[in-house]
């Protein structure tokens, strides 16, 4: 359940997009001569699709993050988070009481500043949308109605 049911259910987050592969399996996409012969690129270990005319051309596994732009781009730097072990956008769970409470206060800051700078990236970036797939399926979009009916797909998995 992530990507792949994604592309089954609202491959309208996709056709007609640019997808900037940052991570696939855990690291760089590795483009296979099909891709390349569709015109896709690489640039500092980020992949970068042309316009998605057919979903199944996506390669997807575990451990895989997506900037999805309404156009082409090229980004200069990229901090990869699906691999950081444990990103989410949801607030650190209250510690609880029988685990040490300084390292549960460590591991929460820890989370906050690996989202502070999660959330400076997209704004920086501006892509209509966030896919990654690592422990959990993530989705962020700034298209409302998009977000809407990937919410909608995924509303028996939450």
């Amino acid at each position: 359940m992530g990507i792949g049911h994604l592309i089954e259910q609202c491959p309208q987050a996709l056709l007609g997009r640019f997808v900037v592969v940052t991570s696939f399996d855990s690291g760089p996409l590795t483009l296979n001569e099909s891709e390349r012969a569709m015109g896709w690129s690489m640039n500092n270990e980020l992949a970068y699709t042309t316009r998605v005319s057919s979903v199944e051309t996506l390669p997807y596994d575990n451990f895989d993050e997506w900037y999805v732009f309404k156009d082409p781009v090229q980004l200069a730097n990229c901090e990869v988070f699906v691999t950081g072990g444990g990103f989410t956008f949801e607030d650190p769970p209250p510690a609880d009481p029988t685990w040490d409470i300084s390292l549960a206060q460590e591991n929460a800051e820890r989370l906050t500043g690996v989202q502070t700078r999660f959330w400076d990236q997209l704004n920086s970036f501006n892509p209509e949308s966030y896919i990654a797939e690592g422990g959990l399926f993530l989705f962020a979009s700034a298209n409302q109605e998009l977000f809407t009916a990937v919410a909608s797909a995924f509303k028996d998995y939450a």
